[in-house]
Order: structure tokens, then sequence, then C-alpha cells
């Protein structure tokens, strides 16, 4: 007999969409709203120049990278196993959508378009393995799936491209985003 888990009614990838948009727009509206600085730092001309001849301690920032990291995707994990999967996966978009969005807000209202630039090149490398592990996650959560063999099988498959992605992010984008700094 094949073992179940409780199911659950699935989470439309409309609706995902729709709730990290909302999340992306309240980042960007809540930025907007702020008449001081209080966001400014990262996104200043002088930081960036320090940046980009920063010596960057790899162990250091591993070891911070992925707590981050894996707690955001214990996090999903969790919420693939529980019967409220919808709802908390909807609140964790749009945290990360409202996450984003303040990002990109910030960097555009203090660097313009190569605050964007900066933003872009900020996640590209590592942002091919976070797709696919935190992708497989909601992709469970989205059909509403009860199976416990491949939840682990998706669970373990992902948490290899995390581990992948927390490298990339540690020791090729600092180098690259300097790169980048350097020449602009």
């Amino acid at each position: 007999m094949k073992e179940k888990w409780n199911c659950q009614k699935g989470i439309s990838p409309g609706t995902c969409l729709i709730l990290f948009f909302a999340g992306l727009l309240a980042g960007i509206l809540f930025v907007q709203t702020l008449s001081d600085d209080s966001f400014a730092g990262i996104f200043s001309e002088y930081f960036l120049n320090q940046y980009a001849s920063l010596e960057i301690d790899g162990r250091k920032l591993f070891r911070y990278v992925s707590g981050y990291r894996c707690g955001q995707y214990a996090l999903l994990v969790y919420c693939g196993a529980v019967s409220a999967a919808p709802v908390l996966t909807g609140a964790f978009l749009f945290f990360l959508g409202m996450t984003w969005g303040t990002m990109i807000s910030v960097s555009t209202v203090r660097l313009g378009l190569k605050g964007v630039l900066i933003c872009v090149a900020g996640v590209i490398p590592q942002i091919l393995f976070y797709l696919p592990a935190f992708g497989w996650m909601l992709l469970w959560i989205w059909n509403g799936g009860s199976s416990r063999k491949k939840y682990w099988f998706f669970v373990c498959a992902g948490f290899f491209f995390l581990l992948s992605g927390i490298v990339t992010e540690v020791y090729l984008n600092p180098l690259l985003l300097q790169q980048i700094l350097r020449k602009m």
C-alpha cells in the first residue's frame, strides 16, 4: 500500500505569481513612502567602491550565506509537509517579492540604471541553482503532492542544488560583482 500524506489543496502558479508581484509592489511602495535614506547604505557610491576592492573571507561568508539560505529552504520544506502549505507558501512568496521590490527600488532610486544592473549581477550565477532547489518544492505545493517518498526525493535533490547555489554565491558571485563594479 502506498504511503500517503494528508492531501492538501494545492496553490496555483497564478496565485503564487500574483502574491509575488503584490509583494514586489509592496516593497517598491514601502521604499517610495520613506522620506529618509535609511536603506541607502549598501547602494551608496562609497560602499560600492569599497566593495570593489574588498578582500572577502570565504569561510565567514559561507557560514552566513549557508545559514540564511538553509533556513529559507527549511521553512519551505516545512511548508510542504503541513496542511497549511498553500497559506504559508503564499506568505513566503509575498515576503520574497517584498524583499526584491525593496532592493530594486532602493538601488534604482540611489543609482539609476546602474543600480538595476548591480542587482541583476548580484543574483545571476546562483539563481541558476536556487530556482530548481526552491522551484521543486513550490511545484510540490502547487500540485498538492501526497507521496512521502517523492517529497523526500525532491527535498534531497533540491538540497543538492541549494548547496551548489550557496557555493556559487559565496565563491563566484563576489568575484564577478567586484569585476563589474571596477568597470562601472
